[in-house]
């Protein structure tokens, strides 16, 4: 039995940190009903879709498993089928424009009226409450925002993380804090309203870099690039590709001259120690370069992790997803898509349980597929069904 089996999640998200949330929730068992504008669904199902797809590489990658149900949420019909739904879910999660969800009578006071033992959850940009509370929010501006989207120099134009960290991040904490308050109604018998923003999950990725920037003063790991001037910490080029090298202590050290062969690295004064090195950064790194430039780092990254000495071919996304490893570990799993005949590969959840571990319940769902059922199960009759969808509620 997994973790989640039996919990009924009510999903009213859209983009990608509330999906990302409530795409966990399912891989852990739980059942999504995912609302969606009939006709349209969620904008990512169209966001940079590829020509020949029905839907979008970003909406598959996130709302794989869930049961899709179409409903006008403007209509009060459509407000009085989420109440009714809610009524018999575990959770919601929402993340529309803060405000919007109690202009819809489907904020937590009105669905917590109808399901005391709710948790409830809203993601948005900065909280729900404040000055900035209605500021839109997407990615690469929390990242600009946060200190996160670092340069090099003054000059320099800033960069965004290619993986959508703070998106995801965020989504992630809105799944952990969920799973918190499940097993705090356990104990109390009482639901609990969660307000996760994005700007605090930035946070909580910058917390090492700022407690050090709030106890020294030194800004360069809290706000300003991460410049790898530590010659031993740092990527090279070799014959195929980028090698990263983690070579942070002394034993490493050794470790990495003994794979190079070089043991006059090794008896080099300017080299001996940590601070000798650092003293010496600018002469090492071209001795380390001339020597790496020659090798090979597909063969490298095996001797030297072999050896002790933490160090990595630099991949790209496909190099990754081809790793044997992640199959291995079932880190990687097939989905039906709509309009294909092929399956899509998902992300699993990033850990492996030794019983009921994570896994899709089901393909990625058509637009509105599942409407007439999860209708059916909440007791509208095939008559009440009808007459909705001719007026256009659902």
């Amino acid at each position: 039995m997994q973790a989640l089996e039996g919990i009924r999640v009510l999903d009213l998200t859209h983009a990608l940190a509330g999906p990302f949330c409530t795409y966990h929730l399912q891989l852990l068992g739980a059942e999504v009903l995912k609302i969606e504008r009939p006709s349209v669904g969620d904008d990512f199902r169209d966001f940079a879709r590829v020509p020949g797809w029905e839907v979008s590489p970003s909406f598959i990658a996130v709302n794989g498993g869930k049961r899709s149900v179409t409903v006008n949420l403007k209509d009060p019909q459509g407000q009085a089928i989420v109440q009714r739904l809610a009524a018999s879910c575990d959770v919601v999660v929402e993340n529309l424009r803060p405000g919007a969800a109690n202009e819809l009578h489907l904020g937590w006071d009105d669905l917590r009226r109808v399901n005391p033992r709710l948790v409830y959850c809203s993601v948005s940009g900065f909280g729900q409450s404040g000055d900035m509370s209605r500021w839109p929010a997407y990615d690469h501006t929390i990242q600009a925002m946060a200190g996160m989207s670092w340069t090099g120099g003054d000059d320099d134009v800033p960069s965004q993380g290619r993986a959508f960290s703070v998106d995801c991040f965020t989504g992630y904490v809105a799944f952990a804090q969920i799973l918190g308050a499940l097993v705090r109604r356990e104990r109390s018998g009482e639901g609990q309203y969660l307000d996760v923003a994005m700007l605090d999950a930035s946070l909580v990725l910058l917390a090492v870099g700022s407690v050090r920037q709030l106890i020294t003063g030194d800004n360069s790991s809290a706000t300003q690039p991460i410049v790898h001037d530590r010659p031993t910490v740092a990527p090279y080029r070799t014959t195929d590709g980028w090698i990263w090298l983690s070579a942070n202590f002394q034993n490493q050290w050794e470790a990495l001259c003994r794979v190079l062969e070089a043991p006059e690295l090794l008896s080099d004064a300017r080299f001996t120690d940590p601070r000798a090195r650092g003293s010496h950064s600018a002469e090492l790194k071209s001795e380390l370069a001339r020597r790496l430039a020659h090798r090979s780092a597909a063969e490298l990254e095996g001797q030297l992790m072999a050896a002790g000495c933490p160090a990595a071919k630099v991949r790209t996304t496909r190099d990754v997803l081809q790793m044997p490893v992640l199959r291995e570990r079932g880190m990687l799993q097939s989905a039906a898509v709509p309009g294909r005949a092929e399956p899509v590969v998902l992300v699993n959840a990033g850990f492996v349980a030794d019983q009921d571990g994570p896994a899709l319940q089901r393909g990625v769902p058509a637009l509105g597929a599942d409407t007439d059922a999860v209708l059916g199960e909440a007791g509208y009759s095939e008559n009440e069904i009808a007459d909705l969808r001719g007026r256009g509620t659902i």
